[in-house]
């Protein structure tokens, strides 16, 4: 084996170990640290009316001031957004206070975008957003207005 054979194959290792790292090991990674909660353990709004069960109460309390822009959370559309506000949540605040619990009945009722709460870490968004840290959260979730 001449040299640049040597080379040849020791760059082809190089670039089948860096494969593996950004499509198997990235990944694994990033799903164990995001958990999400798996979709059978909180029923959506159309399986629960379908088989007769009630879904959690949602009691959200009333958002003082102004309405927030919700849409500035990563992973909120306008469909989303339209969403959030017909059950009552207009404001960052809210999402921020809520409980695991107040959270799991909010997915519920989500429809089609159930289980983006914790996927997109809306809590943590609502957070710095309610704060006013907009460094934070860009530093975290990428520049705001990004979509993403």
């Amino acid at each position: 084996m001449t040299i640049d054979q040597g080379l040849l194959l020791g760059f082809a290792i190089l670039v089948f170990l860096a494969a593996v790292v950004v499509f198997v090991v990235i990944p694994a990674r990033r799903r164990r640290l995001i958990q999400v909660p798996p979709p059978e353990a909180v029923p959506r709004a159309e399986e629960a009316t379908r088989q007769g069960t009630e879904l959690p109460p949602l009691t959200v309390p009333p958002a003082a001031g102004p309405p927030d822009d919700l849409r500035q959370i990563k992973g909120v559309g306008p469909k989303l957004a339209t969403l959030l506000g017909e059950l009552g949540i207009t404001r960052f605040q809210q999402i921020a206070d809520m409980s695991e619990a107040e959270l799991a009945a909010l997915d519920a009722r989500l429809g089609q975008f159930q289980g983006r709460p914790a996927r997109d870490r809306w809590q943590e968004q609502a957070r710095l957003l309610a704060a006013g840290d907009v460094k934070g959260f860009e530093q975290l979730h990428g520049k705001l207005g990004d979509s993403a």
